[in-house]
């Protein structure tokens, strides 16, 4: 199974998913990663020049560029996920896990290993212990990201 993650380093995975530089793009097996790669997110903020970055390209059809790049992969895990690139996704037939896991390397071991929890189903009560995904910096996801 095809599994993809956002990172803008290739160590953590990024909080602004659509905006990510790149997808560390891992094949799956019961309990192990298979092979890894790393994909250019074509709608990344690093992508363009600074000159070009802006919003060229309708946003509908960045989500589109995004789902593109990750057409054959059959789950995302993500910190945070809108609903314009959550439908989208959703509608490729792209399963989503939602973690406030940190590490790339992490979250993909964890999910090889089927114990990776995706967040985004997890009772609020239960939610105590979890790390909040609020960016103290203000780099908050916004709704490409998600």
């Amino acid at each position: 199974m095809r599994v993809a993650v956002p990172t803008d380093d290739g160590v953590k995975v990024s909080r602004r998913f659509g905006r990510a530089d790149s997808f560390m793009v891992a094949d799956v097996g019961l309990g192990m990663i298979v092979e890894c790669e790393t994909r250019r997110n074509p709608a990344g903020s690093r992508t363009q020049e600074p000159a070009t970055r802006k919003r060229t390209v309708p946003l509908r059809d960045r989500h589109l560029l995004v789902a593109d790049a990750l057409a054959d992969c059959r789950v995302v895990i993500a910190a945070f996920l809108g609903d314009k690139m959550r439908d989208t996704l959703t509608q490729q037939g792209v399963e989503i896990v939602i973690t406030s896991e940190g590490l790339v390397d992490r979250s993909l071991a964890l999910f090889a290993l089927a114990a990776l929890k995706d967040e985004s189903r997890v009772d609020p009560d239960e939610m105590e212990g979890f790390e909040s995904l609020d960016e103290p910096d203000g780099d908050a996801p916004d709704e490409f990201d998600g």
